[in-house]
Formats: structure tokens, C-alpha cells, sequence
């Protein structure tokens, strides 16, 4: 192949990869924003878990709203050496509110979802729970989850709960 047809073909195929390389951009950005962990749109919350006997980080209680379907989406997240990757009960749920405006004193349940699907059982999980998503475009959500511990040189097994409420019960926010 002479000099001029090596030419030729470099610039085409830089045409092509340029050409490839745009719609890839084109399609990223169309794109809706979606975390590893399975939800869709801008995390709202990002809860740390502690264990309640040793104080280390467990675990994350990520919360998302994607404005575009009027979903938000809940997930309990393993993190750190100690959970991560990790064989351990798990939990997330993520309830509609019949409210409208927030509460600091109830989340009248009116549609929920859970993983596990049982409620007062923790599923066994590597990495996370979840995710369970509820249909809330103008209600108000609650959200908790939850990640077992066991030591092996201890007899201890403790937990780490994380949720929207600031205290005990059910609260209704991000309305």
C-alpha cells in the first residue's frame, strides 16, 4: 500500500473514532443519572450507619429523587473493611407519606416497599439492600435501613440503623 492510501485510511478511521466518540458522549448525557446501587436521579440523603457497641461506620442510607418519573429510591449501602463485601443481614424500606408537608411527629403509611420483603427480617447481602422505590412525586417519604454485625472472636452481634426520622417513629420529609 503506497504512502497516499495509508493516509487515506488513518483519517478515515480517526473519522470513525471521532464520530464514535460523539455519540457516546451524546448518549452519556441524554442519559439519566444512575448509581451503582440500581437508583436513579440526585441522592437527596446519604445517612451514616455506626455499630451501637463499636462506633465504626457500617453502612450508608442513600435516599434519591429523580424528578423525571416522580420516583425516589432507597438503599442501604455496606461500607468499610468490616461490612463490605461481607455476608450479613440488611435492610431497607422506603414508605409514602399521606402528607404532603413535613412532620416531626408521623408518616401516615399509605404505600411502602422493602428489601427483604418481610417485615422484621434482615435479608443476607454482600453489598446492599435494596433498591425499593415508591411513586411520590408530591408526598412525603420515610426511610430506614439497617446492617447487622458479627464479630468472630466475640459473641457480640450488634446493629446500625440509619433513617430520615431525627427521633423515634415514623417522620414524614422530603416533600
Amino acid at each position: 500500500m503506497n504512502d497516499l492510501g495509508r493516509r487515506i485510511r488513518r483519517g478515515a478511521m480517526a473519522l470513525l473514532l471521532t464520530a464514535a466518540c460523539v455519540v457516546g458522549l451524546a448518549t452519556t448525557v441524554s442519559a439519566p443519572a444512575q448509581a451503582a446501587d440500581g437508583c436513579s436521579g440526585s441522592r437527596i440523603e446519604h445517612i451514616p450507619m455506626y455499630d451501637d457497641v463499636y462506633g465504626d461506620l457500617r453502612a450508608y442510607l442513600d435516599v434519591y429523587y429523580d424528578s423525571s418519573t416522580g420516583n425516589n429510591c432507597a438503599v442501604t449501602v455496606a461500607t468499610g473493611p468490616n461490612s463490605y463485601g461481607i455476608l450479613k443481614g440488611m435492610y431497607v424500606v422506603l414508605v409514602k407519606c399521606s402528607q404532603t408537608t413535613p412532620s416531626k411527629t408521623s408518616c401516615t403509611n399509605i404505600g411502602s416497599k422493602r428489601d427483604p420483603a418481610t417485615a422484621g427480617t434482615y435479608g443476607r447481602y454482600y453489598y446492599y439492600a435494596g433498591p425499593v422505590t415508591v411513586y411520590s412525586p408530591n408526598n412525603c417519604i420515610f426511610a430506614e435501613g439497617a446492617v447487622e454485625s458479627w464479630y468472630p472472636t466475640t459473641t457480640n452481634t450488634t446493629h446500625s440503623y440509619g433513617s430520615t426520622r431525627v427521633s423515634t417513629g415514623y417522620q414524614a420529609s422530603h416533600c
